[in-house]
This record gives structure tokens, C-alpha cells and sequence, in this order.
């Protein structure tokens, strides 16, 4: 069902109200300066009277409740129109869309999920910070976008210990982290960049286009925004090199371990290969003088140890053993 919460104000006065009506919302942009409208999950007879009573284009709106929208920006005349995402982490790392409407005295967010970012631009909001408050409608933009940025990189961090816990217990047993895990990470990674990757050119659009929905101070700050963007960006990447870095290691420290094991068994079989030579010669049925006698047995005892110790010996100055 969906849910509309508005928060109004001026640079003296802040009005919330929570679960009312598209039309309210229309009326308190016509008394504040700056409108914030919030709706979660919006349903088509929302979206019929975002249309009718905003003049918001139907593409946009089409575009603002589909999941799989990839981030932009779109001018419909006095509206812009941007659709960002955010880092959700449930089961499985993923990101989740966020839709922005900027219009001159207002601006409408548009997603499924309740975003934790948003609370703090209220509470900004309710404590009447004074960039805030004697801003408009684009500052508030830039308040929401940067908020929504920086919530990456926590998200990034907790990744970031999930490659390392990995790295470590790959030197410490390599046979005890699966190539799987270390996949799934890299998985992780390209799904992240795929989604964000065309943010950073939506913020491109935002901080060097001539834009009459922001202002030129405004704009200032929507530049630190796109920096953000790109060490978002970068940090990913270099997360991915570590990975198929680890997914190397991984493979060369198995491969060695394979081939201590054939070493071993193959030191082992060389030793005992002497043995098996001897012990055949003398358990053949065949008579040669002296085979049923005590002299046979002590000689082939000798001829055991003595070979076996030549070998342990030759091994030894290879530096095999």
C-alpha cells in the first residue's frame, strides 16, 4: 500500500505530516518554500495523481517504479528527474532504486524500500540545520544525494573485511577457502559496479551542466558529491583486483600443496623402490647357490640396507629430503 509522508518548511517554521494524500502534499507546496514529499510504494492511482496535480511526465513516472531503471538524469521542462540507487545488504549484497523529482519549490523521492539515509535528512531537517533551512528545494537534492553516497561506504568497509578475513584464512589453510566464496565476492563486486557505474555519469550531467534547477552554489557541492561517487567507484575496482588476486593464490597454493604431496609419495616410492627389486630376485623360483641358505639371507638384508641408504644419501645432497 502506498505511503506518503510530506515535510514542509521555511527558513523559521517545519511542518511534518506523515500518510496523507498526494493533494495535501500539493497544497503544502503551495504554502512553504520547500516541499518534501516521500512516497513508499506507490500504487497507479498515486502515480495518476502525481501527473495530473505536478505535471510530472508519465515516462518519468513509468521509469521511477521500475527496479531495474539504471541511474540518469532527464529534463521534462521545469522538472528534473533522476533515478539513483543505494546499497541494500539482506541475504546478499544488492542495490535498490531511489527516484527524485526536483521542481522549483519542491521535491518527491519515489522508492519500494524504507531508506535508514533519508531519516537523517529529516532529523536535519527537524533540528532546522541552517544550510537547510535557508536553501531551496536544490540544496535538499544535494542533502539526499550526499547522504545517499556516503551510506556506500560502510557497505564498502563491511565488504572490504569479508576480502580480508578471506585472505588471511587462505595463507593460513588455502585448501579451506573455495574457489566458490571467492567468486561469489568477485559476483558481488560486478553487480555493484554495474549498477553504480552509470550513477557517476548521471552526477557528470548534474555537476557540469548548466542546470537552472540548481544553483550555481549548489552545484559546488553537488562536485564533492561526484568525488565520493568516484572513490566509490574505485574502491570497488580495487576490490575486484584483489579478488581475482586471491583467486590466483588460491589456485598456485593448492597447486603447491598437490605438489608436496607428489613429492613425498614419489621420494617414498623411490626409496622403496630397491626393496621391491631385491625382495623380487630373491623370491623368484629359481635355484642359485646359496638361495635356501643363511648366507642368502644376511646378503640380501645387506644389499636392502645398503641400497636404501645410497638412496636416503644421493636424495639428501639433491636436497630432495
Amino acid at each position: 500500500m502506498a505511503r506518503v509522508d510530506v515535510i514542509a518548511f521555511s527558513p523559521t517554521e517545519v511542518l511534518e505530516e506523515t500518510d496523507v494524500t498526494i493533494g495535501r502534499g500539493r497544497e503544502l507546496v503551495e504554502k512553504f518554500p520547500v516541499a518534501w514529499i516521500n512516497i513508499i510504494d506507490p500504487d497507479p492511482r498515486t502515480l495518476e495523481e502525481l501527473e495530473t496535480l505536478f505535471g510530472l511526465h508519465p515516462l518519468a513516472l513509468e521509469d521511477s517504479t521500475r527496479p531495474d531503471t539504471a541511474p540518469k538524469v532527464e529534463t521534462y521542462e521545469d522538472v528534473l528527474f533522476a533515478v539513483t540507487r543505494t546499497i541494500v545488504w539482506a541475504e546478499e549484497i544488492e542495490t535498490d532504486q531511489l527516484s527524485i523529482f526536483l521542481g522549483k519549490r519542491y521535491i518527491i523521492t519515489i522508492h519500494d524500500k524504507i531508506f535508514p539515509q533519508l531519516e537523517d535528512v529529516r532529523v536535519k531537517i527537524r533540528r532546522k540545520a541552517p544550510r537547510i533551512m535557508k536553501n531551496g528545494p536544490d540544496y535538499l537534492c544535494y542533502t539526499i544525494l550526499d547522504v545517499l553516497v556516503d551510506s556506500y561506504f560502510p557497505q564498502l568497509d563491511r565488504l572490504g573485511d569479508i576480502i580480508h578475513d578471506a585472505e588471511e584464512q587462505l595463507i593460513e589453510s588455502p585448501t579451506k577457502v573455495s574457489i566458490a566464496r571467492i567468486h561469489d565476492i568477485r559476483v558481488d563486486l560486478l553487480r555493484l559496479r554495474n549498477a553504480l557505474r552509470p550513477q557517476r555519469d548521471a552526477f557528470t550531467a548534474l555537476t557540469r551542466l548548466e542546470l537552472p534547477y540548481f544553483k550555481k552554489e549548489t552545484r559546488n557541492y553537488l562536485r564533492d558529491v561526484y568525488d565520493h561517487m568516484i572513490r566509490t567507484l574505485d574502491t570497488i575496482d580495487t576490490y575486484r583486483e584483489i579478488s581475482t588476486g586471491l583467486m590466483e593464490v588460491q589456485a598456485t597454493l593448492v597447486s603447491n600443496q598437490l605438489n608436496e604431496v607428489i613429492k613425498t609419495l614419489t621420494i617414498i616410492f623411490t626409496l622403496t623402490l630397491p626393496l621391491a627389486i631385491l625382495t623380487s630376485a630373491f623370491g623368484m623360483n629359481v635355484a642359485f647357490p646359496g638361495i635356501n641358505g643363511e648366507p642368502a639371507f644376511w646378503a640380501s638384508l645387506v644389499l636392502m640396507g645398503g641400497t636404501t641408504g645410497a638412496m636416503v644419501y644421493y636424495l639428501h645432497r639433491k636436497g630432495w629430503i
